[in-house]
């Protein structure tokens, strides 16, 4: 093959608002750049805001309210191959001239509470930590957060399936095995291991 007749390389281009997941947040995108070196880790940075224009109008007298302020909440989001994400949040504080009510923009489903992760960085942590066996310091490097940030998230997410009562309908095989966590000069270190084989049991990994 002559290089006339040679195929372009195709070339994938960062779009942020397909690969992170945002239209599943309610969130648009309105830049990004990405900080650190070229060869190595780094950190990419998404300004975006609520794409919700149902937001504006004023649940009181319906009236159509008018942006007062707004402030960047920045949430941690699930790592994009080896750089961390994180998103600035354009959250928008709105005012109603008529009855003279404000509101903010509602982030429940992107960063619960004052949270500094977001949603789905809350259960990816979760899933590496309890399934893969990830630990906490590993995931707070990947997401660029602080330990506590992440064993925080982790805790209270957990403490939240725990509380279901419907967590175990399914399950109807387990099994249960012993392993030494740790030996040391002041005893053995033992964890109690019980795993959830019910999909052994319809032929799955």
């Amino acid at each position: 093959m002559n290089e006339e007749t040679r195929p372009e390389p195709e070339f994938i281009v960062f779009d942020p608002q397909r690969f992170l997941g945002l239209d599943e947040m309610g969130l648009r995108v309105l830049s990004w750049r990405r900080l650190g070196r070229p060869d190595g880790p780094g950190l990419r940075q998404i300004r975006c805001e609520p794409d919700s224009h149902d937001a504006r109008w004023c649940p009181s007298c319906g009236a159509y309210a008018r942006v007062r302020s707004s402030w960047l909440r920045t949430l941690a989001h699930v790592s994009y191959g080896d750089d961390a994400v994180h998103l600035l949040v354009r959250v928008r504080r709105y005012e109603c001239v008529p009855c003279s009510r404000s509101w903010s923009d509602d982030l429940e489903a992107v960063g619960a509470g004052r949270g500094v992760l977001s949603v789905p960085a809350v259960m990816w942590a979760l899933r590496r930590v309890c399934l893969d066996s990830m630990t906490v310091s590993a995931c707070a490097r990947l997401l660029h957060v602080a330990w506590a940030v992440v064993d925080r998230a982790v805790r209270e997410q957990g403490m939240l399936l725990l509380e279901q009562a419907d967590r175990f309908s399914s399950v109807r095989a387990i099994g249960v095995d012993e392993h030494v966590w740790r030996h040391g000069a002041f005893g053995d270190r033992y964890v109690t291991v019980i795993v959830d084989l019910t999909p052994r049991c319809d032929g799955r990994p």
